[in-house]
C-alpha cells in the first residue's frame, strides 16, 4: 500500500506529533508499505529523504516562525503521479486540506488524526490560533464547497454573551467539524479526546486509535553520554516543550517544597519560556536541583529516562495522549500526572494522581513515592508491563484495518 501523511509540524520540530507520525511511518515500512511525508518546507533543513516531500511555505512569525506551506486550488494535481492508495492527515489545517482535495482527485480515503486540542490553545497562544481560525474560516468553505462557517447564526442572540475567545472557542469546533465530515474517518488518539469531540458536536466516523512506540529504544542501556546519575542521587523527569500549556513553572515551584534529599528534577526540551523558567530557578535558589538539558535526540532522552526514578507530567487540560507517557512507561518509570482525563498508559498500578494540579500536590507526590522506595520498584514492573498494550507494530496494524475499511471521500 501507497501511504501519504500530511502534516503541518514534521523535523526539524521534535514534538509528539513528529515522534508519532515517525513511529506510524516506520512500523508501516516494517509492514511492507510505502509512506511519503508531505510538509513544509524549512530553511536550511534538508531530509536526505526521497520520500520526504517538501513544499514551499513561508514563516507564520506568530508561531514559533514556524513555515506553514502555502496551498491554492488545483495544488493537488501535482500528485497524481505518485498513485497514493491512502491519504492520512496529521493535521487539520494547512496540509490536511492539501490532503483532503488529493484523495478527492484521486478517488481514495482520507483518514484525519486530531492529535491537538487547538480550542485549547486559545489561552496560550491567541495570535497564534486565533489567526489560524480566520485564515481557515475563509479557506474551509473554498476547499470543501460549503457555505460560509461562522460560530453563530445570523440573527441569534447567543453570540451576545459570548467572550471573543469563547467564540473563537466554537468556531474552532464548528471548523473541526466541517472537516472531518468531509473524511472517509478520523481518528482520536485517546478515550478523552473522542469524547470531547462528541461532546462538541462530532457527525464523522471515528475510532479511538492509541499512538504507539517502538518499545525497544527504551530497554535499559547503559549510560554513555554528559548524564550520568551519581549514586545516591534521585532525578525526576519531565519531557517536553518548555512552554506555558507544559506547565514546568508548577514542577519547579514544586522542588522547594520536598522534604525527600538528594533530588533533581530534570527538564528535557526547549520552547519560549525557557529564560522565564531559568530566571524562576534561581530566583528559588534551585541551580543545584533543576536541570536544563536543552533538545536531546531520542537515544539521549532515552538514557536520562533509564536513570530516573519518576516521569511526571504538570500539564492540565492539554494534552491529549502524550507520546512522553508512552517513552516514560516502556522505561519502566512510575508516573506522577495531574489531569484526571488521561488514562491511556495511565493505571493505579503505575500512576500516582495528584491531589490537585499545584506545586504542593506534586510535591506531596513525589514525597509519597520517594519514600517507599518498594513501591516504585511495583509501579516500575507495571509501567512496562502497561507498555506492551501501545506495541506501534500492533497499533499500525489495527490503523491499517481502518484503511481496508474506508470508503473513498466524496
Amino acid at each position: 500500500m501507497k501511504i501519504a501523511f500530511f502534516t503541518d509540524d514534521y523535523l526539524p520540530y521534535v514534538h509528539g506529533v513528529t515522534t508519532s507520525i515517525q513511529n506510524l511511518r516506520a512500523a508501516y515500512e516494517a509492514l511492507g508499505h510505502e509512506v511519503y511525508v508531505i510538509a513544509p518546507k524549512c530553511a536550511g533543513y534538508d531530509d536526505n529523504d526521497d520520500h520526504v516531500i517538501r513544499l514551499n511555505s513561508i514563516n507564520s512569525y506568530i508561531f514559533d516562525k514556524r513555515p506553514i506551506s502555502i496551498v491554492y486550488p488545483g495544488m493537488a494535481k501535482k500528485f497524481d503521479d505518485y498513485d497514493f492508495d491512502i491519504c492520512h492527515s496529521h493535521t487539520q489545517f494547512w496540509l490536511g486540506t492539501l490532503g483532503s482535495m488529493v484523495a478527492k482527485r484521486k478517488g481514495i480515503p482520507h483518514i484525519s488524526t486530531m492529535h491537538t486540542l487547538f480550542s485549547e490553545l486559545i489561552d496560550d497562544y491567541p495570535a497564534a490560533i486565533i489567526s489560524g481560525i480566520i485564515a481557515v474560516s475563509i479557506g474551509y468553505p473554498i476547499a470543501f464547497k460549503t457555505r460560509p462557517i461562522l460560530p453563530f447564526e445570523f440573527g441569534s442572540l447567543e453570540a451576545l454573551s459570548m467572550t471573543n475567545r469563547d467564540l473563537f472557542k466554537k468556531q474552532t469546533w464548528k471548523l473541526m467539524n466541517t472537516f472531518f465530515e468531509h473524511t472517509s474517518a478520523c481518528i482520536a488518539p485517546s478515550q478523552h479526546l473522542f469524547n470531547t469531540m462528541a461532546a462538541h458536536g462530532l457527525n464523522a466516523n471515528c475510532y479511538v486509535v492509541p499512538n504507539g512506540i517502538s518499545l525497544d529504544k527504551y530497554k535499559a542501556t547503559k549510560p554513555a553520554g554528559e548524564f550520568i546519575k551519581p549514586a545516591g542521587e534521585r532525578w525526576i523527569t519531565a519531557v517536553g516543550r518548555l512552554s506555558g500549556e507544559k506547565r514546568q513553572k508548577t514542577l519547579i515551584e514544586s522542588m522547594p517544597l520536598l522534604k525527600a534529599e538528594k533530588v533533581k528534577l530534570f527538564l528535557i526540551g526547549d520552547g519560549p519560556e525557557r529564560e522565564k523558567l531559568q530566571e524562576l530557578v534561581v530566583s528559588l535558589g534551585l541551580t543545584d536541583k533543576v536541570v536544563f538539558t536543552d533538545k536531546q535526540p531520542p537515544h539521549v532522552v532515552a538514557e536520562i529516562l533509564n536513570q530516573s526514578d519518576i516521569f511526571t507530567l504538570a500539564s492540565y487540560r492539554f494534552d491529549n495522549q502524550p507520546m512522553v507517557i508512552l517513552e516514560a512507561i516502556a522505561s519502566g518509570l512510575p508516573v506522577v500526572y495531574c489531569d484526571d482525563r488521561l488514562q491511556e498508559g495511565l493505571t493505579e498500578d503505575n500512576a500516582l494522581l495528584t491531589k490537585t494540579h499545584l506545586p504542593e500536590g506534586f510535591a506531596d507526590a513525589f514525597d509519597e513515592l520517594l519514600a517507599d522506595p518498594a513501591r516504585i520498584k511495583q509501579m516500575s514492573a507495571a509501567s512496562r508491563q502497561l507498555s506492551h498494550d501501545f506495541d506501534i507494530t500492533v497499533l499500525a496494524k489495527r490503523m491499517l484495518a481502518i484503511y481496508k475499511d474506508a470508503e473513498p471521500v466524496t
